[in-house]
């Protein structure tokens, strides 16, 4: 099985996303209860670029992302109340497991392949980075949403950045603000803990 160099497997499971009431709580129960981190933290974030159940659309959004082992663990907490696929979980079931995130190579190949299994695009994004996410809604056959990510180089170097920060980390320096994806490269491994 070919892996990703943050040690997931090409075009599959490598992260595990959580929807919650207040991201700054979240990152701390989740360091203090289950030894994830160091958190790479971006607030208030603009995504502009969205289809949501088909319809363009925005969100604002603070995330948080880290790692438990190889897993990556990301916590989303919306802004606002704009209809979105994590508008859509708060209101019907309410705060917690959001989505399972699979990373890909070939985003073409792996949408449509979900696609023809029954799973309907509930939401679709492109980033800055550039690279693509859609939300893919299994009507059913996972309790959560599952999010093909396309994994580029500079994807590839992100995740792995994050996943080495968290090998031997010693609980300091828990929340890393970062204002893009780009800057953590730069506050992945800072030099002075």
């Amino acid at each position: 099985m070919a892996l990703f160099n943050f040690g997931q497997p090409i075009n599959g499971y490598c992260q595990l996303a959580f929807i919650v009431e207040d991201i700054h709580a979240a990152m701390d129960s989740f360091t203090r209860h289950l030894n994830a981190g160091p958190w790479f933290f971006m607030e208030r974030v603009q995504i502009t670029n969205v289809k949501y159940r088909g319809r363009a659309s925005q969100i604002s959004a603070s995330l948080a992302n880290g790692n438990a082992g190889h897993l990556q663990i990301e916590l989303i907490q919306q802004n606002d109340n704009l209809p979105s696929v994590f508008t859509e979980v708060i209101t019907t079931r309410g705060y917690g497991i959001h989505h399972q995130g699979i990373a890909v190579r070939d985003f073409d190949a792996q949408l449509k392949k979900f696609q023809q299994m029954g799973y309907e695009v509930a939401l679709y994004v492109e980033n800055d980075i550039p690279v693509r996410a859609a939300y893919l809604d299994t009507k059913g056959k996972f309790p959560t949403f599952l999010e093909i990510m396309e994994v580029n180089e500079t994807v590839e170097a992100m995740f792995t950045a994050m996943y080495h920060a968290s090998v031997g980390w010693d609980g300091r320096n828990p929340v890393r603000r970062i204002s893009k994806f780009d800057d953590v490269f730069r506050v992945a491994m800072p030099e002075s803990l």
